[in-house]
């Protein structure tokens, strides 16, 4: 069971919809809420940061934590009854964020289309904590913290970090009361190199169905909401960016093989974390 939510903010409107999903969430899974909201020295001071005196930094530091009350203040006016809690430290959000995680609570970042201070969490801060949290990180980006999610989707590949995927997604839908959608990609990677190619492809095919059905059988012991399978031939980015919806969440696993070969570091997860207009889990 998820012992607590914990969402970065930094008062950008995405770490705003971010606070937003993350309360939600909470809500729906009867856990506690905590904000964390960090402070550095800025960047405009570089090497003559000296010149910063105790009264700027503990300006500084005030405004940090009343962002954090006030953004608090407005997500308990619609859940009075969570319970929320807000730490504000100083130095980079990365070591806060993670501190004191347990692998059953759930971290929320925000993320932006655009560059610069608006696109903080989805630089080093987003993909550092996907890398290192212990527990599932959720990315959100854009307006998504509308409520209830339409449906779970998730990314397969027959790996062991694919099935952790699957439970959780699985979870999710029935927390939510939502259809669970499995996808599983395959491409044949040697195409007419020779007479037995179509055969092969075949074969290779069969060898994906195989995988998804697993898969789906997986979801259906572990959940009690509709299930549902699609078994996509192309890339694997694509097919998971295309088979989402507003509305929907989609969950990948942290790692894996075949058509979800680089998992986290490598370039499908990067892809869909980035362009998804979805939130995306991303679950270790």
């Amino acid at each position: 069971m998820t012992n607590q939510i914990v969402v970065g903010y930094d008062s950008s409107p995405s770490s705003a919809e971010a606070v937003n999903w993350a309360a939600f969430e909470a809500v729906a899974r009867q856990r506690s809420l905590r904000i964390v909201a960090c402070y550095e020295v800025p960047l405009a001071a570089g090497a003559g940061a000296a010149w910063l005196t105790g009264e700027v930094l503990s300006s500084i530091q005030d405004g940090t934590f009343e962002s954090a009350q006030s953004v608090k203040a407005f997500i308990a006016t619609r859940y009075p009854d969570l319970e929320i809690d807000v730490e504000v430290s100083f130095g980079p959000p990365r070591a806060s964020l993670i501190e004191h995680l347990e692998p059953a609570d759930i971290l929320v970042v925000g993320t932006s289309n655009h560059g610069g201070a608006s696109g903080f969490w989805l630089g080093s801060t987003s993909r550092w904590a996907t890398r290192h949290s212990p527990c599932p990180v959720v990315v959100v980006r854009g307006a998504a913290s509308r409520g209830r999610p339409d449906r779970i989707v998730v990314g397969v590949d027959g790996s062991a970090p694919s099935d952790a995927a699957v439970l959780w997604a699985a979870d999710e839908a029935d927390v939510h009361g939502v259809d669970l959608v499995i996808v599983h990609a395959w491409e044949y990677a040697y195409p007419g190199l020779d007479t037995h190619s179509e055969q092969v492809r075949d074969l290779t095919r069969i060898d994906a169905a195989t995988v998804l059905d697993r898969a789906a059988e997986f979801a259906r012991e572990r959940c009690g909401v509709p299930v549902k399978d699609l078994l996509i031939e192309g890339g694997a980015a694509t097919a998971l960016l295309d088979s989402v919806r507003d509305g929907d969440v989609l969950v990948l696993g942290a790692e894996g093989r075949g058509a979800i070969a680089a998992g986290l570091l490598g370039s499908t997860t990067n892809s869909v974390v980035e362009q998804s207009a979805v939130p995306v889990v991303v679950v270790h």
